[in-house]
């Protein structure tokens, strides 16, 4: 009975000490409504755009992952025959006299392209190498002349000789006639004094007609003495003829010898004087000849380029030029992708080609085979990198159009291939060690 009297005690002190902020009707209708319960709904929108942007976000992902891209060296140069280009020079200046061949004109070797005229005027001689030829023409007839003069004479006396020996051999033949015939009469004197000997031995002869008999004999002897002695001398004078005969034949040798080398001074000098007025300029090697660069009364300096000459058959090949910076890592084999100037890119696309050769020495920017190939170098030191076209023409507009010599190209060769992930950590890899 007390506790009651507690609680309720206790409930009537709290009742009278806390007063509720709304009154009891209100709380009472707000709880009775008339549409239910509200809900808050989530819009759709929400719930597509977060897996849109995590699609976003592995689509990302897996292009960092699985797409990868190629690291390109920019290179440019020129196109040139594998053979090598030919440059048409003069060997010395003058002024350009005749233009004996047409742009994309075929030549054969050796044959004339260019005529330069290296005459100077004299206002007092008028043309001195004109005048030096003429003289030099004067003396080259007179020397002629002289050795024609010279042969006859040397002819003419050896002729005499030969004749003179020819006669000595005759007459020697002759004395060997009449020595024959000579001995064949002391064989019969020798045979008359022997029977006139044994006659006198007999006493049916005297001995005066013996000693006659004698006499005979010895005379004969004696005869046959001087013909031998004839034919000695006559063997004597021919030798020395014949001696004679061959001391000619060498003077006229060494004469026409002395002759014909002032002969071949005087041809020379004039040689090089004619060339000194009129150049003449051949080709090397058959080709076709392209670039002229010079026209009729040009003046023209010593080994300047006239024109090129392309040689027969030859296919092109792409020359470019790599700096230090980028030749590292350039190896024969690598793919090149050329883009003409000619044939602008955008339009008419690249072009694949291999590296076939990359030099090891370095080149000055004015040892380019075409100088100006190359902009933008300041003078730094250029690598030759040589490639190998698989095609020698571009499609254009439906056209096959052949590639020429000298076109200027640039070229990026493909060094390395990587993820993209990987360039984007390559500093990573590079402390690590990776690369």
């Amino acid at each position: 009975m007390n506790d009651q009297l507690i609680s309720s005690a206790t409930v009537a002190a709290s009742a009278h000490t806390i007063k509720p902020l709304f009154r009891q009707q209100a709380i009472e209708h707000l709880g009775n409504k008339q549409y239910g319960t509200v809900l808050l709904a989530r819009p759709v929108s929400h719930l597509f755009l977060t897996w849109l942007f995590l699609a976003i976000a592995l689509a990302i992902v897996a292009f960092f992952i699985f797409f990868s891209t190629t690291r390109k060296a920019q290179s440019q140069g020129v196109l040139l025959p594998t053979s090598g280009v030919i440059r048409v020079m003069p060997g010395q200046a003058g002024v350009i006299a005749g233009v004996r061949v047409k742009e994309g004109q075929a030549v054969r070797a050796g044959e004339v392209l260019f005529v330069l005229s290296g005459e100077r005027s004299s206002t007092n001689a008028g043309a001195p190498q004109q005048v030096v030829s003429s003289l030099l023409k004067s003396r080259r007839d007179s020397y002629d002349a002289e050795l024609q003069q010279s042969r006859l004479q040397s002819r003419q006396r050896m002729a005499a000789g030969q004749r003179r020996a020819s006669d000595l051999a005759a007459e020697i033949a002759r004395m060997d006639g009449q020595i024959a015939l000579q001995q064949r009469r002391i064989t019969l004197a020798e045979q008359s004094y022997q029977r006139y000997s044994d006659l006198h031995a007999t006493h049916y002869i005297s001995s005066a007609q013996l000693q006659d008999k004698q006499a005979e004999l010895l005379d004969q002897h004696q005869r046959l003495a001087e013909l031998q002695r004839i034919k000695s001398a006559s063997g004597r004078d021919l030798a020395t003829t014949q001696a004679d005969v061959r001391d000619l034949q060498v003077q006229a040798q060494r004469d026409t010898e002395g002759l014909q080398r002032n002969v071949s001074a005087i041809e020379q000098d004039l040689t090089e004087n004619e060339a000194r007025r009129e150049i003449l300029v051949r080709a090397a090697q058959d080709g076709m000849v392209t670039a002229i660069t010079t026209e009729l009364g040009q003046t023209v300096a010593a080994n300047s380029v006239l024109a090129s000459v392309l040689p027969q058959g030859a296919q092109l090949e792409a020359e470019i030029y790599a700096p230090s910076r980028s030749v590292g890592f350039i190896k024969p084999g690598m793919t090149v992708l050329l883009r003409y100037q000619a044939y602008p890119y955008q339009k008419f696309g690249q072009y694949p080609a291999l590296v076939r050769e990359v030099a090891s020495t370095s080149l000055r920017p004015e040892e380019l085979a075409v100088p100006g190939a190359v902009s933008g170098t300041n003078g730094e030191p250029l690598y030759r990198i040589r490639l190998s076209l698989q095609r020698q023409s571009v499609q254009a507009y439906g056209e096959t159009l052949p590639l020429k010599s000298g076109m200027l190209v640039d070229a990026s060769v493909l060094l390395e291939q990587r993820r993209l992930y990987e360039w984007v950590l390559e500093p990573l890899f590079s402390i690590s060690g990776r690369l």
